[in-house]
């Protein structure tokens, strides 16, 4: 199995998280719907490391592909600083960024971005190939609700103009390094389980804390 395929059957794994599936079948209410945005706002912005270490690349046949993703996939929290507002909700206070309950997510966040520290290039491409095809599932759920119920215009993170960018990500780093892609994934596995696992644990004790009630499908009678 090649890098590229593994990730692809991580990434079918991830959608499957009882979270994604609920949001997939409207099973969380509308009213509910912007509880988790303080968490993603913070979480944007910890992403935020996580894109700038994973295209500190500045030499190589990659270099010319990080700088480019760097400035195209930033500035995700000033997204959400938006959506805060355009939902009625607080602005983010200096307590927020480091609330005690929200300690766990930025643990697994630490767990990809420790992967990063004296990485080579080609490691870093797969850790950012991950989280892209990661982020694929996650926004491309989030904006199937959005748009059923009418949100799209009231929202940037999860907005067409974001999807429409973050749906193109993957298929630009295999362009950028396709013999990597094609490699081995014996090569990378440790690292390719380590993101799937930090961001599917992220997610489900995320979805957990805002949406227990919601998250089991009923049982048919």
């Amino acid at each position: 199995m090649k890098i590229k395929e593994y990730i692809d059957q991580k990434a079918q794994e991830y959608a499957h998280l009882d979270l994604f599936k609920a949001f997939a079948q409207d099973r969380i209410p509308l009213e509910k719907f912007p509880a988790f945005f303080k968490e993603q706002y913070m979480t944007a912005r910890w992403f935020q490391d996580l894109i700038w270490a994973t295209t500190e690349i500045h030499e190589g046949p990659y270099a010319e592909f990080a700088k480019k993703h760097r400035q195209i996939d930033s500035g995700h929290h000033r997204m959400m600083k938006h959506d805060l507002r355009s939902f009625g909700m607080e602005p983010m206070t200096d307590e927020d960024w480091f609330r005690l309950e929200w300690l766990p997510t930025r643990m697994q966040m630490s767990r990809i971005l420790s992967l990063c520290y004296k990485a080579e290039p080609e490691r870093l491409l797969v850790i950012l190939s991950c989280m892209e095809s990661a982020g694929d599932v996650t926004l491309g759920t989030l904006f199937g609700y959005v748009e059923r119920h009418g949100l799209v215009d009231q929202t940037q993170y999860l907005g067409k103009t974001h999807i429409e960018i973050e749906q193109k990500q993957v298929a630009d780093i295999y362009h950028a390094a396709p013999e990597l892609m094609d490699s081995p994934y014996t090569r990378y596995k440790e690292v390719i389980d380590v993101v799937f696992d930090a961001l599917t644990t992220m997610f489900s004790e995320g979805g957990e804390r805002y949406y227990h009630e919601y998250l089991h499908e009923p049982v048919a009678s």
